[in-house]
């Protein structure tokens, strides 16, 4: 078999005295900060997933719903409820979802030829995992509006928490168009928000083809789960307020 010239030639020995070509080093500062909003994104859908766990004891009862706001409140810590932590916890979630987002907002498309050139290229591809990442990127896009409303109400009125409270402006105010929306854009960006976390950073059973499209349907179920559930949350405060005097 020949060998080719570039094989047979000795290696190229510097200089003595030849400045020394110094190779670039790749920055880790965007692994780092892919770290970081994995890592809110991950912070924000555990929370999520045991907000809408706890909001399902009006499924029980309204009395079930109270004990579990006042647990919120630190009432069986303290000799009385304390409607400030609430408001805490809604700061530290605000100042969480403004760090993800303004760190998701790297990958999104810059003006609307790359979006349009995007789209293009996904709907030739057809490509099941870039179908998902479009459908998180347009919900965290619409959560952006939708997060803010609630998360301020929560600051602001930390005390209204009860099943009472929520009802009636759920019914009175009429926020209940406002979760029917809020409701399916956030569970469906936190479902496709975690298997992308950890289709990226390397989950074990979600590796080779197989896996992901397990990892999919897993995901689906469990989006559809919390969604039922809290759609019968929902359904529940409604029936509440409405049975409430005016």
């Amino acid at each position: 078999m020949a060998v080719s010239a570039d094989l047979r030639q000795p290696p190229v020995t510097p200089t003595p005295g030849a400045p020394r070509v110094r190779t670039p080093r790749s920055s880790r500062w965007p692994a780092r900060l892919d770290l970081i909003q994995s890592t809110t994104g991950l912070v924000l859908a555990l929370f999520l997933s045991v907000h809408l766990l706890l909001d399902s004891a009006i499924l029980i009862g309204p009395q079930a719903a109270d004990v579990v706001a006042r647990a919120f409140e630190g009432a069986y810590l303290f000799a009385r409820p304390q409607p400030w932590i609430i408001s805490v916890v809604a700061v530290i979630l605000l100042v969480l979802v403004v760090l993800h987002a303004v760190l998701a907002m790297r990958k999104l498309p810059g003006s609307y030829a790359q979006y349009r050139a995007m789209a293009q290229q996904s709907a030739l591809i057809r490509h099941n995992d870039t179908t998902l990442w479009r459908w998180q990127a347009l919900t965290g896009f619409a959560l952006f509006f939708l997060v803010a409303p609630h998360l301020l109400l929560v600051m602001l009125q930390p005390a209204a928490i009860g099943a009472e409270a929520s009802a009636r402006r759920i019914v009175g105010d009429l926020a209940v168009f406002y979760y029917l929306v809020f409701l399916p854009v956030v569970i469906v960006h936190a479902a496709f928000g975690t298997y992308r976390v950890l289709l990226k950073w390397g989950h074990p059973p979600i590796s080779g083809a197989a896996g992901r499209a397990r990892a999919r349907r897993i995901t689906w179920i469990v989006g559809l789960a919390y969604l039922v559930l809290g759609l019968a949350s929902l359904a529940a405060y409604v029936r509440f307020g409405l049975a409430l005097p005016r």
